[in-house]
């Protein structure tokens, strides 16, 4: 009996040893063990209170057996915990507990050896499953954490072992259970409980292990490739499911690397993230479970790896704190040795990261060094030449071979000897000497210029041991400066380099002569000194924004900007700016140009332009005076031969047709046919050259441009054809204007009927529309001759032929054309030219040969407030019989006779006078009412509104009736009747008169005296 409580005494040790560390550290896992120990410890209380109590009662008997009894389902329990294990286990692990509670706790004590046996049977088959649960997790482990699983396998299984031989039942079997006991509780101690020294030296088989592998990485592997292969291997010996090293970082914060490698580039953590972590309450904690609070550091690391405990152990690196952390998705037992001394390799770690990162640094050093294309040579303080690149075999022509161990002579003129000890003197005593250009010899015996920049060679203490050189061949560079300066001093324009302080750096010859400067002067000094003061902080801005975005451009070329010389005088200057980028910075190089010729030849060119443009103003005003005065006298012949035309129309009419020969009526009705046709043509054009003079008769009304192209559009595209696109842009913006919508109807189509002869084949004609204002820097309105304001640009252009300069130049001249005979009047655009300037506007033409032709019109916008609508007249009552009294004024005998027939035949009583005074005469002397006066517009003694005034100051209630085709004394300065103003046009037909007549007789009120 007693020696059955010395062994069981062990089993109670270990259980206390592991609840006093689950009270230190508070580790869950350990409360699982605490459960499979203390079964196993349940024999120790049995002894000990069958010693103290003698027989027990069964019952308390039964209460310790069924502890004991679940040892196995504690143990697979706690692999659950460390490990995936199936369900299925853990519930065949609770069902073997339960089939040997059954027996233990129904049957009388001592139990038959059978059921004895069966019990002790199933228990050692779930102990035996439990210990290869443990056998599995110790060989996926490394160091002390492998060897202490295998022990804790071997003491379950051998714990089974010993109950399955103590229920046989005899004294032979009792002896060999209890050895076996005794080393169950050996392995457990060993497991659970073993000494410091032992465990030490099992972790230092891992720690070993992951050394050799990492001194088998390649000498040259940069520094993170070597971290990853320290967690790669820590991860392998230690059997965790990820390994990570926490480094330190720059300002004071950390990041880290995995075996597995991940983009942490932007995970940086601060220093406190690592001290929490590493003075966690416990040694495992999972960092997913909020209620653990762990650091982000913690969080990022089970997040990113796919796990959620985490173990850290501390580690020092160059001089600073860091960790080894292991990563697994359960939790870990007997870690805590194997993790803090492989966190102690880490130092090993960082002093071959070290190594990899010289090696790496020395081999890309030799690789810069021979792939220079500087000479870089190497000599000692004797002057042997110690090194020697690539770049130096192509300058001097030695071989390394040959070079190396020579002394440095071989490259050195006789004459540059003194000199070379010298300097080699001065870097020896420290000194560095700078860039300084200096003859060399070659092997063949040639010289070479070169650049060469000498240093001092330092061993580790400081002290200089040699002297490294880098030359350059500037053979070239000098021929190209000898260049660059000739082309320099040979620029026509004066030249200046300006540095970011606005220093002077360069100038040429040309700089001296525009300024008066000497170099000298000059050189070093502000460019401030060129610039007018009170221009100064516009040169300072130009500058700031220059060198902000150094692109080449000119700027002043319309003499905004001035500068000034060394007497004071200023002057207009163009600037090229361009930036240099030297080895000092940007230089800007501002090639300065006096333009004061160039703006005195420019303002003479806008001055003939000008002149040029007002005498072909005058030269179409003068043809628009004679235009007009033909047009005058053309409309009475026209009227003359218009009005009789259809009075032979009457008297064939009324002919007796039984009596004539038909043949000869019908010819004459074709003769008239024919006169009557020419008459039309006739006034058509006579209307045109009135519109060009701008002596037509206006109907003024405030429009909406767009709606006024919108009611031709139809009709455009019939005139065009098939074979043109029309495209139309139409500003629904654009202001109202006042004029006549069909003058604006006839710019367009001949326009129109311009753009269409100049696409036979074809192509595109665009009318677009805006409002501008006036002066504007656009091409087609910049020489407008209008005065300033708002106005209406109408713009068609077309894809046609286009016109020479010298064709342009007259296009707008009446009777010009470069069409074929016949095929045109050459009134078309000077009649837009007369329509566009009678209502106040301009035009103005481009045109360029194989391109097409641009016409714009102006016309003058009016305010939205002041487009409102005019009112409209009532309808006239219908004609009575005629039987009115008019006095007709018309100089014209013809005219006046033809007239007179007229206005007789449709029954009224006609007063004829044949100038101003014979009306006025007949006006006072006419003892009965005068129903109308019916005048001509333009007479030799007295215009017609003259006699009008004249007459209605005697007779105010008699309405007037002008008739002419040329209205201009009667007409507003923008070529509009006033308001109450009738006229009816020359030449008109009996219908128009008489219809004019009436409208005029019974109209509701009198028309106002016209002044």
């Amino acid at each position: 009996m007693v020696a059955m409580l010395a062994i069981t005494a062990l089993y109670f040790l270990i259980f206390m040893w592991v609840v006093w560390e689950y009270l230190r550290r508070r580790d869950p896992l350990l409360r699982a063990v605490m459960l499979v120990i203390g079964a196993v410890a349940m024999l120790f209380v049995i002894g000990v209170l069958r010693v103290a109590f003698g027989v027990l009662p069964q019952s308390v008997t039964v209460l310790f057996s069924l502890l004991l009894l679940g040892q196995p389902f504690f143990v697979v329990q706690l692999m659950s915990r460390v490990r995936p294990v199936p369900r299925w286990l853990l519930a065949a692990a609770l069902a073997g507990w339960a089939a040997t509670a059954v027996p233990v706790a129904v049957l009388e004590h001592p139990m038959p050896r059978p059921a004895a046996m069966a019990v002790v049977t199933v228990f050692f088959a779930v102990q035996t499953m439990a210990s290869v649960l443990l056998a599995a997790e110790a060989r996926r482990r490394g160091g002390a954490a492998r060897i202490r699983l295998w022990c804790a396998a071997a003491g379950t299984l051998l714990f089974g072992v010993a109950l399955l031989i103590a229920g046989g039942g005899r004294p032979v079997f009792a002896v060999s259970a209890r050895a076996v006991a005794v080393v169950s509780a050996v392995m457990y101690l060993l497991a659970f409980v073993p000494p410091q020294w032992l465990r030490r030296r099992w972790s230092l088989l891992a720690a070993n292990e992951v050394m050799r592998r990492m001194l088998s990485a390649p000498a040259n592997e940069p520094p993170e490739g070597t971290w990853l292969r320290y967690c790669r291997e820590a991860r392998t010996v230690l059997g965790s499911d990820e390994v990570a090293v926490v480094l330190p970082a720059p300002a004071g914060t950390v990041r880290w690397v995995a075996s597995t490698p991940v983009d942490t580039e932007s995970k940086q953590y601060p220093a406190s993230d690592l001290d929490r972590l590493l003075h966690l309450p416990a040694a495992t904690i999972d960092a997913l479970a909020g209620w653990t609070h762990p650091p982000a550091l913690a969080v990022d690391l089970a997040e990113s790896s796919g796990t959620r405990f985490v173990t850290a152990a501390p580690t020092t690196l160059d001089g600073r704190d860091g960790a080894l952390v292991l990563l697994n998705r359960y939790r870990t037992l007997f870690a805590e040795d194997d993790v803090a001394l492989v966190a102690r390799l880490a130092t090993q770690a960082a002093a071959v990261a070290e190594r990899g990162t010289l090696l790496t640094a020395k081999q890309q050093l030799a690789v810069i060094v021979e792939s220079s294309h500087d000479a870089i040579v190497a000599r000692d303080l004797d002057g042997v030449i110690t090194s020697w690149n690539a770049a130096a075999e192509r300058l001097y022509g030695f071989p390394a071979a040959e070079a190396i161990g020579q002394p440095g002579t071989i490259t050195i003129p006789a004459e540059q000897l003194a000199a070379e000890a010298a300097l080699m003197d001065r870097v020896a005593r420290g000194e560095r000497i700078e860039q300084h250009q200096l003859p060399r010899r070659r092997k063949d015996g040639t010289t070479v210029t070169v650049s060469r920049t000498m240093s001092p060679i330092a061993d580790a203490q400081g002290a200089v041991v040699g002297v490294a050189t880098i030359a350059r061949d500037v053979t070239e560079r000098q021929r190209a400066e000898t260049m660059f300066r000739g082309l320099l001093e040979s620029a026509p324009d004066a030249i200046i380099g300006i540095t970011h302080d606005d220093a002077i750096t360069l100038l040429n010859v040309q700089a001296e002569r525009l300024f008066g400067y000497s170099r000298a002067e000059l050189l070093g000094r502000s460019v401030e000194v060129l610039m007018p003061e009170r221009m100064r902080p516009e040169y300072a801005r130009i500058r700031r924004a220059y060198f902000a975005d150094p692109e080449p451009r000119t700027i002043g070329g319309d003499g905004d900007l001035t500068v000034v010389r060394k007497d004071g005088t200023e002057f207009p200057v163009e600037i090229s700016l361009s930036a240099l980028h030297t080895d000092q910075g940007i230089i800007v190089s501002a090639g300065v140009r006096d333009i004061t010729e160039r703006l005195r030849a420019q303002a003479d060119r806008e001055r003939l332009a000008a002149e040029h443009r007002l005498q072909h103003t005058r030269r179409l005003e003068s043809l628009g005076q004679l235009a007009g005065g033909v047009a005058h006298d053309f409309n009475n012949i026209l009227g003359v031969i218009a009005s009789y035309t259809e009075l032979l129309f009457d008297t064939v009419d009324s002919l007796d047709t039984a009596a004539a020969n038909p043949r000869d009526i019908a010819a004459a009705r074709t003769d008239l046919g024919q006169i009557a046709k020419a008459a039309e043509r006739a006034t058509r054009l006579t209307k045109q050259l009135l519109a060009f003079g701008r002596r037509d008769i206006t109907q003024a009304q405030v429009l909406d441009i767009n709606h006024v192209i919108g009611n031709v559009e139809q009709m455009l595209r019939r005139t065009l054809g098939e074979h043109i696109h029309l495209v139309t842009n139409l500003d629904q913006h654009a202001q109202p204007i006042t004029a006549d919508p069909s003058h604006l109807e006839q710019i367009l189509l001949n326009l129109a009927v311009n753009a269409r002869d100049a696409m036979p084949t074809g192509g595109t004609l665009s009318i677009d529309t805006t409002t501008v204002d006036l002066p504007a820097a656009d091409d087609d309105t910049a020489h407008a001759t209008v005065p300033p304001g708002r106005y209406v640009r109408l713009r068609v252009s077309d894809t046609g032929t286009g016109m020479p300069p010298e064709v342009a130049e007259r296009a707008f001249e009446p009777f010009f054309t470069t069409k074929p005979t016949g095929s045109g009047t050459g009134l078309g655009l000077a009649t837009i030219y007369g329509l566009a300037t009678a209502a106040g506007g301009d035009v103005r033409l481009s045109s360029e040969p194989g391109i097409g032709t641009t016409v714009t019109v102006l016309l003058p916008a009016l305010d939205a407030t002041a487009a409102t609508r005019r009112p409209v007249p009532a309808d006239p009552s219908p004609a009575p019989t005629p039987h009115e009294t008019i006095l007709l004024v018309e100089d014209e005998a013809p005219l006046r006779d033809v007239t007179t027939r007229i206005l007789t035949r449709a029954g009224y009583d006609v007063l004829q006078a044949s100038d101003g005074p014979t009306a006025i005469d007949t006006a006072n002397s006419h003892p009965a009412p005068i129903h109308l006066l019916l005048t001509d517009v333009i007479m030799p003694d007295m215009m017609g509104n003259e006699v009008a005034a004249r007459i209605r100051t005697a007779r105010p209630e008699t309405p007037v009736l002008y008739m002419s085709g040329y209205a201009q004394p009667v007409l507003t300065e923008h070529g509009t009747l006033p308001p109450g103003v009738t006229i009816v046009e020359k030449p008109f037909t009996s219908q128009q008169l008489l219809a004019r007549i009436r409208e005029t007789l019974h109209r509701e009120r009198p028309a106002t005296t016209h002044p």
